[in-house]
């Protein structure tokens, strides 16, 4: 047990007792185990993530409502989506790094109050301009969205601990459930502004939270804030109705730990070759660790798998409604249809189809779970990607039914957020306390590329009557 003493019989005893009453910030965590407080910090970071969807989900109905009120072209529709990727690809790795330099807590806390703002901004814009300048913004404020992920993952015991962060992307599927409702309850009677100021509402909330949320302990013990880290451990333990180890807590460099993959200190210079002090001056130090000869390769890896798996799943979920827009304007000629109010004109039907797709990420969540600890994050990207593969591609043929169309389509949404949700859980574990929020940051930086192109394929293309070439 942690804090026994050990007496090898060479009458150091008490050396070895010293070094025994010592424990790390992870071996607390593990010593508490997963109780009432992790579920506290789980239903807080599912806020964020839930918040995080709605916005996202809201680019499948604001592309073409801006067609309706101001008239833009099929490519202005899309590059309304893609602004959001831009902002978000800029606002990650920004908020990654202010994450690491100044915490979790203050990262959070600037990155949500961004986003509200904006998403007030957005709804009053008077032009189609100042909305697309407002929804800029708004990418860059849910680029901070990845830093509760990383705070959630901070407090977990190691023991499944891949099961337990899959359970935050539940609350992602149920933010596209909530917008998918609120835009069919909201668009056919009221305008789409109204639904943007809806959906930036649960945001106040998620600020409310940050006040009371404690900062990750693993970062306070990286910046060498004991007192913190005792106090939030304290916390943590009577939450969860358990005392911590006997003896001191002590941080990674003062002894060597059992938990590397959270505890490593390594120091990232440049090297004796290394860049010059401007280069040094100008390039956080977090960035410069992920390039450094320990963590480059992994991190270029990261960035391509993080571009294609978004890609996938973001071109999925606009192709989506792309498909059942182009329904519906078949039928009236080509046009599409538009309510006195500038709401874009959807059967029940359709809003249907678009709310029941959000299903579709149940199966995969339940998938991830069963098999992220079990097979490894490796092959459960590798495994998930492929079927997302298998599901998209019979809707590349147009002679295949409604029906059949959407359940492909149901299918290959399951498998690709099956693969974002073990993603996150590898990119998060990959790299050390010091530099975690800026890599999975970064990382996001190049997934929001791939949702940055994926509207010219899932949205333009099939605009332009260019199905297979849109899926293949």
């Amino acid at each position: 047990a942690l804090g026994a003493p050990r007496d090898d019989g060479d009458g150091d005893g008490d050396s070895d007792d010293a070094r025994r009453r010592e424990y790390t910030a992870v071996e607390a965590l593990d010593h508490v185990g997963f109780g009432k407080f992790q579920i506290r910090a789980l239903c807080f970071v599912g806020f964020a993530w839930a918040a995080d969807a709605m916005e996202m989900m809201l680019l499948s109905f604001i592309g073409p409502a801006m067609r309706c009120e101001f008239g833009v072209s099929s490519d202005a529709e899309g590059a309304l989506t893609s602004v959001v990727f831009v902002g978000m690809m800029l606002g990650a790795p920004a908020w990654g790094v202010v994450s690491d330099a100044r915490g979790r807590k203050p990262a959070l806390l600037f990155s949500a109050t961004t986003t509200l703002a904006a998403g007030i901004g957005s709804a009053l814009g008077g032009s189609f301009g100042s909305v697309l300048f407002f929804r800029f913004v708004v990418g860059v404020g849910l680029g901070g969205v990845p830093v509760a992920y990383g705070l959630f993952m901070e407090f977990l015991p190691s023991e499944n601990r891949g099961a337990r962060l899959s359970y935050i992307e539940a609350f992602w599927t149920l933010g596209s459930m909530l917008e998918s409702a609120l835009a069919w309850i909201v668009l056919p009677r009221h305008s789409w502004r109204v639904l943007l100021l809806i959906s930036a509402a649960p945001l106040l909330g998620l600020i409310a939270c940050i006040f009371i949320v404690p900062e990750s302990v693993l970062y306070s013990v990286n910046a060498g804030r004991m007192e913190e880290a005792k106090e939030t451990l304290r916390r943590v333990a009577a939450t969860n109705g358990k005392s911590l180890p006997q003896g001191e807590l002590v941080g990674p460099n003062d002894r060597a730990s059992s938990s590397g993959e959270f505890e490593d200190r390594t120091s990232y210079g440049m090297g004796a070759s290394g860049s010059s002090s401007m280069m040094q001056r100008l390039v956080p130090s977090g960035v410069r660790a992920l390039l450094s000869k320990k963590h480059a390769k992994t991190s270029l890896l990261i960035w391509v798998i993080f571009f294609g798996v978004a890609f996938l799943y973001y071109g999925i979920v606009l192709l989506t409604t792309s498909l059942n827009v182009r329904d519906d304007e078949s039928k009236r000629g080509g046009e599409i249809a538009c309510l006195a109010h500038g709401a874009p004109h959807l059967s029940d039907g359709e809003y249907a189809d678009i709310f029941l797709s959000s299903f579709g990420e149940i199966p995969g969540l339940i998938i991830a779970i069963m098999i992220v600890d079990k097979i490894g994050r490796r092959r459960s990207m590798a495994f998930t990607v492929i079927a997302t593969a298998v599901f998209l591609l019979p809707v590349a043929s147009s002679s295949i039914s409604k029906a059949v169309r959407d359940i492909m389509l149901f299918g290959g949404r399951s498998a690709a957020f099956a693969a974002f949700t073990v993603l996150y859980i590898f990119a998060g574990e990959v790299y050390p306390t010091s530099i975690r929020s800026t890599g999975v940051g970064l990382g996001n930086g190049f997934a929001r590329i791939g949702g940055i192109t994926c509207p010219i394929f899932a949205v333009t293309l099939i605009e332009s009557g260019h199905l297979t070439l849109s899926v293949v």
